[in-house]
């Protein structure tokens, strides 16, 4: 994918993803059950996490430096989640909602900060490894919030009969 598609991608999810939560109230967003015992609002916070640490890789392979982010952690991805889960589990739906957006923001405006080869060239950041970077965005990002919008659709069509 070039930075284009990664832009309409991330673009497109949040529009799907914003579709699947449309008109829930506030206590359905905070009910526990639709993956695991995390709620609606607790997947929002998982989904922002995660996107909080790609634009710190982002901003970090922006800048010339070699990336810190979670995806280096020696910390295992479900331990993460749970500690997260933890964290920000009591935080107030208004809050979730405002970072869940912001977050998305951050991430549209580095991704058009960086140059088209970096979208191209599998060497152009040391750290890639053998994956292209729009990869790395997708997983934490728009194919992330795919895999949790088709979630929240089945439970809303359960819970809705």
């Amino acid at each position: 994918m070039n930075k284009s598609e990664v832009l309409s991608a991330l673009e497109e999810s949040r529009e799907k993803f914003l579709d699947a939560i449309e008109g829930l109230p506030e206590e359905a967003m905070e009910e526990p059950g639709v993956v695991g015992e995390w709620s609606v609002k607790d997947i929002l916070v998982h989904l922002t996490r995660w996107e909080a640490e790609l634009v710190k890789l982002l901003w970090q392979a922006g800048n010339k430096r070699t990336p810190t982010s979670a995806h280096f952690s020696p910390s295992p991805v479900d331990e993460l989640n749970e500690r997260w889960y933890r964290e920000s589990h009591d935080r107030p739906l208004e809050a979730v909602l405002e970072d869940f957006h912001g977050v998305r923001n951050q991430t549209i405006r580095r991704v058009e900060q960086l140059p088209e080869q970096a979208f191209e060239d599998l060497k152009f950041y040391s750290w890639l490894g053998d994956q292209a970077l729009w990869k790395w965005i997708a997983e934490d990002s728009f194919a992330h919030e795919t895999e949790h919008e088709e979630q929240v659709r089945i439970w809303r069509s359960r819970k809705e009969g």
